[in-house]
């Protein structure tokens, strides 16, 4: 519990620090990889081959990255748990 201007003020800061943190870890998880460096394909067959690549490439990311999604979340129900409810 926070009792004067002082401690509130610590407190708030603190709060913002994790939504900042909380924020940053989400954006990372949930950002893609860059095409960059990618060579084109001829062709529709080695199209469509190499968007499924592509595909499964994304799927492996997400599954891999879905640990921190969790923790992010867990955070949340966490502090909500303490009155602070991060929208």
């Amino acid at each position: 519990v926070a009792v004067g201007a002082d401690q509130s003020a610590v407190l708030s800061s603190v709060i913002e620090e994790l939504v900042r943190f909380r924020t940053k870890v989400r954006h990372y998880a949930l950002a893609l990889p860059e095409a960059a460096g990618a060579v084109p394909v001829e062709g529709a067959a080695g199209a469509e081959e190499h968007k499924q690549e592509q595909r499964e490439k994304r799927k492996q990311l997400m599954r891999e990255r879905k640990p921190l999604l969790e923790a992010c979340d867990s955070l949340r129900g966490d502090l909500a748990a303490f009155g602070i409810h991060i929208k």
